[in-house]
């Protein structure tokens, strides 16, 4: 039985899935790993905590996996917009995440040596703190004995597998979009930007199509993963690129959200304009000469998991999701005037700003610990809507969600009536990137034509309807909302200020 090996690197955990030729996925398994913060923006995980994980991952796979599963190939997706410095023999210190926004100094002064005008042209994109770009200077003036020991800097989780798996140290457009080292025009590397900034060009990886062989599985990773010898390592894709294809979202035409730790909305585009001013990201599709536009949200499901570690007991056991999925719906719509802006780590879309904080507004003596988990869920909502509203979708149009938040029936419908709009939940929608990644590998392979091969391959599980009543609280909450930021941006400078006298 021919099947493809896709393995997701996400900000929690690697995932690995066997999907058939029919797009059915015969067993996956999942294994976590730790993320890493610190004062000053640090977000940081251990590329050697992903290689172990998947190796865990993959040896649950094996033990479930049916009997005659022959892997074909691999590929994977994973994270974006990392920073991941290898030398002759492995990554070198920890992988500062798409999320770190330690670099905001050196964001200010990029813009004030290039411009925004020009970045922008060149790029596609803004570019601030949370950019590879702004991270390397970061990296130059900070650590520069790590970056004398540098011979490669990945750019995604996925790529550090893959190097592990074969050996290519290598990239995908996908993912180098979202990095502002390239010219998303020509679709190759910014030589002449870098060399005006001093960086090392050669430090770059090789650029190489989605689906494109770069290796076969090695002895020592077959050993150690328990992947045939010499199976072929296809290049992969990033997270928003592989999503996009799992939700069936390939073609123009079809909006869709992502609620994970992190989130987004985002549609396929045949031809697009920049439109960083809305904090919207033009990003390399996997299918060459299409564009992906997105408004991602830096922390959306990550919100909900913060939460739950505060509401943990003094011996450290924390609610289970269930339980407040419970509590949410014990609350009524508008969590008894509660509102939550989910800023944990700042934002990029509708506006970028490093600074921005979480925190609740209208709590009362009278507010509950239900009030408290479901006012999380109405604020990513809200942040959802303000996303659309970048993106110049209008509201009523369905929308289809994956991630891991459309396990959640109460925070789907929340959705749905924060957004006015019918929610359409993926079928296993955590699986879509690894999804999403085989149908690229599958096309690669010539088992399919094009990057929608059916509608079978991309069934739903749930519909929610907004509902009129939830639809009118939400409408008079949202601009609250949208006001609460414009508000605070000053005093999240401030705070960010005294936050680093005090440390």
């Amino acid at each position: 039985m021919d099947t493809i090996l896709a393995i997701d690197i996400g900000t929690t955990g690697a995932k690995a899935a066997l999907v058939r030729r029919d797009g059915a996925l015969l067993a996956s398994a999942l294994a976590t790993y730790p993320t890493h913060t610190a004062a000053g923006g640090v977000v940081e995980q251990n590329p050697q905590d992903w290689w172990d994980a998947s190796c865990r991952a993959l040896r649950q796979l094996w033990a479930d996996a049916p009997a005659g599963v022959h892997v074909v190939a691999v590929i994977l997706s994973g994270q974006m917009q990392d920073v991941i410095l290898l030398g002759d023999a492995d990554a070198i210190g920890p992988a500062l995440l798409y999320s770190d926004s330690r670099a905001q100094a050196e964001a200010a002064a990029l813009e004030q040596l290039v411009g925004a005008t020009h970045l922008t042209e060149i790029t596609g994109n803004a570019q601030g703190a949370s950019s590879v770009l702004t991270k390397w200077r970061w990296l130059a003036t900070h650590a520069p004995s790590r970056l004398a020991a540098t011979r490669t800097i990945l750019l995604g989780s996925h790529d550090y597998i893959a190097w592990r798996l074969c050996g290519a140290r290598a990239a995908d457009p996908t993912t180098a979009a979202t990095t502002g080292l390239l010219d998303w025009r020509t679709g190759t590397w910014t030589h002449d930007l870098l060399a005006q900034l001093g960086l090392d060009d050669t430090l770059l990886p090789a650029l190489h199509a989605s689906g494109t062989q770069i290796g076969v599985v090695s002895a020592d990773a077959a050993v150690t993963t328990g992947i045939p010898l010499g199976t072929p390592v296809l290049q992969g894709v990033g997270d928003l690129g592989a999503t996009t294809v799992g939700v069936g979202a390939a073609e123009p035409g079809m909006i869709y959200a992502y609620l994970g730790t992190s989130g987004w909305i985002a549609a396929s585009q045949d031809a697009v304009t920049p439109m960083p001013e809305r904090g919207v990201f033009t990003i390399c599709h996997p299918q060459p000469e299409r564009y992906i536009q997105v408004a991602p949200v830096l922390t959306a499901g990550g919100n909900l998991e913060w939460l739950r570690s505060a509401l943990a007991t003094p011996e450290g056991v924390q609610p289970d999701y269930a339980r407040l999925n419970a509590l949410a719906a014990q609350a009524t719509p508008g969590s008894g005037g509660v509102l939550y802006l989910p800023y944990l780590n700042g934002e990029r879309s509708p506006f970028s700003d490093a600074n921005a904080r979480a925190g609740f507004l209208g709590i009362s003596g009278a507010t509950t610990q239900a009030d408290l988990v479901r006012a999380v869920m109405e604020g990513t909502a809200f942040a959802y809507r303000a996303l659309r509203e970048a993106l110049g979708v209008v509201r009523g149009g369905a929308l289809m969600l994956a991630g891991g938040g459309g396990k959640s029936p109460v925070w789907t419908q929340i959705l749905a009536d924060a957004l006015a709009s019918p929610v359409q939940v993926a079928a296993a929608p955590g699986d879509a990137p690894a999804r999403g990644a085989a149908i690229i590998a599958g096309q690669a392979l010539g088992w399919y034509e094009s990057l929608t091969p059916g509608d079978e391959f991309f069934p739903t599980q749930a519909v929610y309807t907004p509902l009129a009543a939830n639809v009118r609280v939400y409408d008079r909450l949202y601009p609250i909302f949208a006001g609460l930021y414009p508000a605070l941006r000053e005093s999240f400078a401030t705070l960010a200020q005294a936050r680093v006298e005090m440390v």
